[in-house]
Formats: C-alpha cells, sequence, structure tokens
C-alpha cells in the first residue's frame, strides 16, 4: 500500500520512473520531455542524484567512503548557497560528473588512498575549439605479465598507473529540433567544457538501455566522444597512436561508454577515442530522395573523425597513426569510412572485429529496399506514408525521440536488420538554399559499394587491416531468445521455419525452394540429422557464415589482392570466469571484457548487469586480455600485431592462395592455419548468387505519387501538360466531326 501511495505521489509531481534494472520510463504523453538529463553550461548531462528519485544509488552516495575531503554529506536544497563546498557552484547547483562527487562508475572503487579531488583530480587541455577538462583515474592492477601482480596475492594494493580522461566532449551541434534527419554540423566551440562525465547516449529501445546495462541517460543530444590518454603533458618525444573505437550494435543500440579505455591507455600508451553516433531511425532513416537522403549516423562518425584528426595533438595523440576499430555495425563502419573520400585519408588501420563492410547489412544498395523499410517504420509509429514529405515530417515535428528510439527494435520486410548506411547513388538532396546550416554537399555519403573503390584502390597508401570472427558467432541469435529458455533446444521444423524466412525476406524468388533445400543440404548434419544438438550447431554456424564469416572472407581476399598486409584470427576460446555452456562459449564479440582490461579492472566501471567479481578471472583470462590488448596496439602502433612473440603466440600475413589465420585457443595452444572455412563462405559469395540469378523484388517501391505536386515547377509542368492533353483531345474531336461533316456535303 505504502509503495502504491508512493508512486501515486510520484505520478501527480510528473517524477520519473525506473524498473528493475534501473531504465527509466518516459511518462506516455507524447511529448518530447526527457527529465533523465539537464544541460549545465552548454553541455547536457545526466541528471544529478536525488534521493526522492533513485535510480543507481551506487553511483551517487551522499554518505560513501571520502577519506580526507573534511566536505559534509550532500544535502538537496537546489539554490542554497554553499561557499565552502566545492561540489557546488556559485548558485548552489550541484556540479556535474565527478566534480559533484565520487563516482565510482567512472573513476572505480574509492579507497583509503584516493587523491583528494581538490589537489590531485583536474586535467586541462586546451584545443582548437577551447579548454577542455578532464580529470585522472588511478588504476590498482597491473596486466603485464612480467609485473606478476594479483589482485589478493597478499600484495599491498597500490597505484599501478594513471589515465587522464576527458568524457562527452561535444564534436559537433546537437541533432535536435530542425537538426534531426540532418548531418551533423561543426560545433563552434566553447570557453571551457567540463568534460567529467558520459555524453547521454542516442534513443535507442528500452531493452537495451538502464543504469545496471550502462546505459544510463538518453537523448537525442548525444553527439560526443571521450579520450582515455596516458598523459596530457607536452614535450613527449613521440605522439601516441590513436584508437578510435565504433561501437557495434547492429546501427540500433550501444554507445560510447561501453569501452573504458583506461587500462588499453594507460598500459600500453595509446590513446583510445569512443564516440557517439545517431542510431536506428534518427541516424539511418532514408526515403532515397530529399525528403530524408539517410546516412546521419555514419556522417556523425565521418564527423567524429575530422574532429579528432584535428584536436588529437592537444591530447598526445598523433593524428598520423589513426586506427578505426570496433565490432559488427563498428567493424562495417570502420570498413566504409576506410574508403570513404570524407576520411579514407586519415584512416591509416582498421580492425575489425566480427563485420565486414562487405556484409549485406552493412550497406544498402538497394534503395527500395531502403524506402520500404522507411514505410514500414512510420506506419509501426502511426505516421501517413502517402508521400515521403509527410512521412518525414510526421517523423520530425509529432513524435518523440524516446518513441522513434524504442520503435527502433522490429524486423523489417526485407534484410536482416532494419537500419545501416545505404548507397544514395542518384538521390536527389536538398540544395544549398534549402536549410540554413547545411549545404548540398553535406548530405552525400557514397555512389560505390566498398567492393568497387577496394578494387580501385581507393584507400590510403599506408592501409594495414586486422579482422577477426569467433567459431559461434550467432550462438547469440538463440541465447537472446527468450521463447528457447531455458534449454535453447531447436528441432528440425524450428530450423526449417527459420530458413524459409530468411529466404523470403531476402526476397530469392526465383526458385525459392530450390535456394531452400540448398541450404538445407549444405547445413545439415547427415550422419544423424534429427538430433537437436547438431541441429542448433548447424543453426549457428549457418547464421554465422552468412551474417559474419562470408563477407569477411570476402574482404581479406580483395585486400590481399590489393597488396594490403592482412592479419586474421578466430577466437576458438572463451571467458573462463563466464561459465558459458559448450554450444556457446565463443559466441559474437566474447573478446570485448577481454579488450577494455576488465580482468584489471574495478567491477564498478562496467554494468553491474555483468555481475562481475574482481576475483573471478583466471589467470587464462587474464593472459588472454594481455595478448589482446597487447597486439592490438601493436597493430596500431606498427601496422603488425606482434613484431615479436606475445606469451609465445604471433600472427602471419595472409597472402594469395595461402590466407594464413590465428586459431587462438588459449595461450599455450594456439596455432597458425590456412583458409577458414572456405567452401562455406563460396556457398554464400559465389554458389548461391548464380543459383538466385537476378533478385526480383517482391515488395512494393515506396516512391512519390505521381500526381502529387509539391513544388511551383512542379504544379506548372502538370497544368500545361495537361492543358495540352485537352486541346490536343479536342482537336481530334474536331477533326472527327469535319471529316464525318464533309461525307454528307
Amino acid at each position: 500500500m505504502l509503495l502504491f501511495l508512493l508512486y501515486v505521489v510520484l505520478s501527480v509531481n510528473g517524477q520519473r520512473y525506473f524498473d528493475k534494472d534501473g531504465r527509466y520510463i518516459p511518462p506516455n504523453n507524447g511529448e518530447d520531455v526527457d527529465l533523465n538529463t539537464y544541460v549545465y553550461n552548454n553541455r547536457r548531462y545526466g541528471q544529478s542524484y536525488n534521493p526522492l528519485r533513485p535510480y543507481n544509488t551506487d553511483l551517487y552516495n551522499p554518505n560513501s567512503y571520502s577519506p580526507g575531503y573534511n566536505i559534509p554529506p550532500l544535502d538537496f536544497h537546489p539554490g542554497r548557497p554553499r561557499p565552502e563546498d566545492p561540489r557546488f557552484d556559485q548558485a548552489g547547483i550541484q556540479l556535474p560528473g565527478v566534480l559533484g562527487g565520487w563516482r565510482s562508475d567512472i573513476q572505480g572503487k574509492q579507497r583509503a588512498d584516493s587523491p583528494r579531488q581538490e589537489t590531485d583530480r583536474d586535467v586541462v587541455v586546451t584545443t582548437s575549439y577551447g579548454k577542455v577538462q578532464g580529470f585522472l583515474v588511478n588504476l590498482y592492477d597491473n596486466p603485464i605479465p612480467e609485473k606478476g601482480f594479483r589482485p589478493n596475492a597478499g600484495q599491498v594494493e597500490r597505484i599501478q598507473a594513471k589515465v587522464c580522461v576527458f568524457l562527452g566532449i561535444p564534436y559537433a551541434l546537437p541533432p535536435v529540433n530542425e537538426g534531426r534527419f540532418k548531418p551533423p554540423r561543426p560545433h563552434p566551440g566553447w570557453q571551457v567544457v567540463q568534460a567529467v562525465d558520459f555524453g547521454p547516449a542516442c534513443p535507442q529501445p528500452n531493452k537495451y538501455t538502464g543504469a545496471t546495462k550502462g546505459v544510463r541517460d538518453v537523448h537525442e543530444d548525444c553527439l560526443y566522444l571521450n579520450v582515455y590518454t596516458p598523459k596530457t603533458e607536452s614535450g613527449l618525444a613521440q605522439l601516441y597512436p590513436v584508437m578510435i573505437y565504433i561501437h557495434g550494435g547492429d546501427f540500433i543500440h550501444g554507445s560510447s561508454n561501453s569501452f573504458p579505455g583506461h587500462v588499453m591507455a594507460a598500459f600500453y600508451e595509446v590513446v583510445i577515442v569512443t564516440i557517439n553516433y545517431r542510431l536506428g531511425a534518427l541516424g539511418f532513416l532514408s526515403t532515397a530522395d530529399q525528403n530524408s537522403p539517410g546516412n546521419y549516423g555514419i556522417l556523425d562518425m565521418a564527423m567524429a573523425i575530422r574532429w579528432i584528426f584535428d584536436n588529437i595533438k592537444y591530447f598526445n595523440g598523433d593524428r598520423d597513426s589513426i586506427t578505426l576499430f570496433g565490432p559488427d555495425a563498428g567493424a562495417a563502419s570502420a570498413g566504409l569510412l576506410m574508403v570513404n573520400p570524407r576520411t579514407r585519408n586519415m584512416i591509416h588501420r582498421v580492425i575489425a572485429q566480427s563485420g565486414s563492410a562487405l556484409a549485406d547489412w552493412a550497406l544498402i544498395q538497394d534503395r527500395y529496399r531502403a524506402q520500404n523499410t522507411s514505410r514500414v517504420f512510420a506506419q509501426h509509429l502511426g505516421c501517413t506514408i502517402e508521400s515521403s514529405y509527410k512521412l518525414v515530417d510526421c517523423l520530425r515535428r509529432h513524435r518523440s525521440f524516446l518513441e522513434i528510439g524504442n520503435a527502433n527494435d522490429f524486423s523489417p520486410q526485407v534484410g536482416m536488420f532494419p537500419w545501416s548506411p545505404v548507397m544514395d547513388l542518384n538521390f536527389t538532396v536538398p540544395g544549398d538554399s534549402w536549410y540554413e546550416g547545411w549545404k548540398q554537399e553535406n548530405w552525400f555519403f557514397t555512389n560505390f559499394t566498398p567492393e568497387v573503390q577496394i578494387r580501385r584502390g581507393e584507400f590510403n597508401r599506408g592501409l594495414a587491416y586486422m579482422t577477426s570472427v569467433t567459431t559461434q558467432e550467432a550462438a547469440t541469435l538463440i541465447s537472446s531468445n527468450e521463447t528457447l529458455a531455458p534449454y535453447y533446444e531447436i528441432d528440425e521444423k524450428w530450423f526449417d521455419q527459420k530458413v524459409n524466412e530468411m529466404v523470403f525476406r531476402y526476397n530469392y524468388t526465383i526458385n525459392r525452394e530450390g535456394i531452400f533445400r540448398a541450404i538445407k543440404y549444405r547445413y545439415t548434419y547427415w550422419p544423424d540429422p534429427t538430433n537437436t544438438t547438431h541441429i542448433r550447431e548447424q543453426y549457428i554456424d549457418m547464421m554465422s557464415d552468412f551474417i559474419y564469416r562470408a563477407p569477411t572472407d570476402q574482404i581479406i581476399k580483395l585486400l590481399v589482392d590489393k597488396d594490403v598486409p592482412v592479419y586474421f584470427y578466430v577466437i576458438n576460446t572463451t571467458i573462463e570466469a563466464l561459465q558459458l555452456p559448450e554450444w556457446r562459449k565463443a559466441p559474437h564479440n566474447i573478446e570485448h571484457l577481454l579488450l577494455t582490461g576488465a580482468p584489471f579492472m574495478d567491477v564498478e566501471f562496467f554494468p553491474s548487469k555483468l555481475r562481475l567479481d574482481r576475483n573471478m578471472w583466471t589467470n587464462n583470462d587474464r593472459n588472454m586480455s594481455h595478448f589482446l590488448m597487447k597486439a592490438y596496439t601493436n597493430f596500431a602502433r606498427y601496422g603488425n600485431p606482434t613484431l615479436s612473440q606475445i606469451l609465445g603466440i604471433h600472427f602471419e600475413v595472409a597472402t594469395k592462395g595461402t590466407l594464413k589465420y590465428l586459431n587462438l585457443n588459449t595461450t599455450f595452444n594456439s596455432s597458425i592455419l590456412l583458409n577458414y572455412r572456405q567452401t562455406e563462405s563460396a556457398f554464400w559469395t559465389w554458389y548461391l548468387p548464380t543459383v538466385i540469378g537476378i533478385i526480383i523484388p517482391t515488395y512494393p517501391p515506396f516512391t512519390e505519387y505521381w500526381w502529387e505536386p509539391k513544388e511551383p515547377l512542379q504544379i506548372a509542368f502538370w497544368s500545361m501538360s495537361g492543358t495540352c492533353l485537352l486541346l490536343i483531345v479536342v482537336v481530334v474531336i474536331f477533326c472527327i466531326l469535319w471529316r464525318n461533316a464533309k461525307r454528307f456535303i
């Protein structure tokens, strides 16, 4: 009863609500209002802690242990001056991020020897846009095996390294109001930006958000980046290589704060930059015409890379040594940006984790497919699809970013995933004078496929490429299917249904039954075709080959033909601490925690949903984490992941005819093998296309109705055409009448 009364009181007062995962539940009033963020000093932050609305009490605890601060606990009376309390400004407003109190999610566990905030925390860098205030973070573990450090092994806990952190630097103007469904615009600059807390994540489905999942704040004002650098002092003999992390998430979810770059930056001496970009419809809605050409999300990435290229030297980063890396959508985007005219001269190396720019889902080449997805999405939100103008206008002016973000998780009529960049060949885009602040050139992304551009050699002359897949990539398609819980077993009927759905979704309209049988033949374990364990394994292999492995094999061969150094590895191991079942020991993006240095970091840096424990990691987990971080940073620095062996492991470059790859098991039994799954890859990239022939779309193209006038020139054209047609009909009638009259004379 008490809880019910509290709920009513909060509802009456218009307060916000959070579910058991700490996920914000917006009021269902159709207004574009976000109570979870606020603007301070011209930058958007997540809400500071309020005891009446606690959504993650671990983050803002006013009574947390604060050794040596001599600062009274927070009281919550906004506007009251507190001249003696450094956590508030002169107006009595609590300062954002770490300035307002210890933040364990971005500073780690608070310890007895933590430095005094007011004496050993702030770091200021002056960029070409203005000053940026960051902060120092202490690390208490060491990933280098030679150091022999192990937690709780009797050693006294001491500071092992420090890293300078700058969170939430705006790289573009907020894409709100008139900026929705338009390319990003450069930020004009600032006097001082307090980069002391992550910027909000871009709008995405609610099931991916929440404090326990690491996405605490969501807003359309989300174009921010984060920088982790070992040092900011000038006078370095050599600048650090720059590694830009592009998060994955199928272009519909994810955020820049999912990759804490502290360990990689501090111990392996690189500058890590993580970026946000617009997701889902807000990032990729395309009507293939001037109303919404699309590609806003990947244009965001291009603008972020330009900002980094121009300013990273102020963080001791070397702009002539930029590496892009990331999983799935991040990997595909890195490949697209690697050959795009906007960015290719700035990108020297790419690490594509389980993703390829040549995948079907990486770049939509069929404009009608993009239009169809936009049409289905608009109908889903109750918008008219009478014309593309009315569709976009409805989404722009009459739907909140929360509604649009949450609706992104839907099944398209064509393709596996609804949103991605689109090839804008022959698109009509707004002219220079259409919108103040945007020029015609801002709207274009690419007129060619990455395959064509690679064949032409349209990439940086010093490019090096590194890529990977896992042995059970698509296991997440089963483990995330709640209808299969708790045993996650599938039978032949379920397998056949999924294959038929895929065949229909990709418009295999010519000999559909033959295509189904070809796939079924290729992915059936014939010694025991009804065994559910083998059916599950074959389904995982089928989807892994189709979505990840075949496109990866295709881009490796293209780059090898162009004499680009290519390093390929296959993850055939697991994170022992996670104790995953055998059928999904090496799922998609399994290396994420290892690359972030999770075995060497405080668990407070990671979402509580992961249920990490400081002592859960095995020696093999720690060794694999070190190996991957060292290999990645070596590649960023030298273009070769193993100039010398790392824990006895080395890579070999792939060459034409002998596509060598590192079969990564553990640090004790990894080996170099040849030609990974060539037959299976050829089945998707060569055999099926020859069987299908020309793909005939079965979906209705979404175009403007031909009779609908929109502009004066179009109105004049149809008016004159109609008048001329009428005159012709009249002349014909008179000629017929005259001829008939002449016969009677």
